[in-house]
């Protein structure tokens, strides 16, 4: 037992070790700000000015805080993570998460926005205009324009014989796979616009528009799913999240909570270990 607890207590000291501004070439990992504190007895979670989110959603013995960029779509999306970290067994540790995607939330729009199909039958063009979270749900509102056409012998969009534009409102939500989370479509409600919408919703245009939406919606968000940015050094603890979803913070805003736990096993710590010694945050007697 009192080799577990030196095991765990070394492992907290090298994740602070780790933080950037704790050695000269961490200092140079600008990208990543992070911030660590410890609780005490009956002392409350340290809230990081969070703005919303409730510390209970990431308690531990130890937070820290971590906010990095990431590419999708080729934009960058702004992240801020939320941990609380604790003892879970004699080999890994409890973790608790909340990830603050309202940085996502405001950059959807830009993201989703663009061609949903491209077929030589059916071409479907997706706008964004809001997305706001609700529980553990995520209401996306837009817009859907289809043109349908014939193929031409070299299976080519030819002769466009109809034409639609189409509200559409969209509820999503998020659950764990594996270390990211997977965001999946549970319905869509479609309002189709003025008499061309009334035509094609008559002849079931309006359907297939929607099973278009549901399934290469439903493929671009699996090809996509959002995963907790961590330090590339953290990849050894080889973290398990074994669940969570979205959740709303304030009135509005889109968050995620994960719960899942971490390797601290001597081996891992040795890893670890001697990664610091490449990063040029620890040194090592030779």
């Amino acid at each position: 037992m009192a080799s577990s607890r030196i095991n765990k207590g070394l492992l907290i000291c090298v994740l602070f070790a780790m933080l950037p501004g704790c050695g000269s070439k961490a200092q140079d990992q600008g990208a990543v700000s992070e911030t660590a504190t410890q609780t005490n007895g009956d002392k409350k979670a340290a809230s990081f000015a969070s703005g919303g989110i409730d510390p209970a959603t990431y308690a531990g013995r130890f937070q820290i805080k971590l906010t990095k960029e990431v590419p999708l779509r080729d934009i960058p999306v702004p992240f801020t993570v939320y941990s609380g970290i604790e003892e879970a067994s004699p080999t890994r540790l409890r973790l608790r998460a909340f990830m603050d995607l309202r940085g996502l939330q405001e950059k959807a729009p830009e993201i989703l926005t663009g061609p949903l199909e491209e077929s030589c039958k059916r071409q479907i063009y997706l706008e964004i205009r809001n997305v706001t979270a609700k529980g553990e749900t995520v209401k996306v509102e837009g817009s859907a324009r289809a043109r349908f056409t014939t193929c031409n012998r070299r299976e080519e969009p030819g002769f466009r014989y109809f034409g639609a534009t189409v509200d559409a409102v969209a509820v999503a939500k998020a659950e764990v796979k594996g270390q990211c989370l997977t965001f999946s479509i549970e319905g869509v409600d479609l309002d189709p616009r003025g008499f061309i919408g009334a035509v094609s919703d008559l002849f079931g245009l309006t359907n297939r528009i929607n099973e278009a939406v549901l399934e290469k919606g439903g493929e671009f968000l699996a090809a996509n799913p959002v995963c907790p940015p961590l330090p590339e050094e953290f990849s050894v603890l080889d973290p398990i999240y074994e669940s969570g979803g979205t959740r709303e913070i304030a009135p509005g805003g889109m968050g995620a909570a994960v719960v899942g736990s971490a390797d601290v096993s001597a081996e891992t710590i040795v890893k670890v270990l001697g990664g610091l010694k490449e990063l040029g945050v620890l040194e090592f007697a030779e």
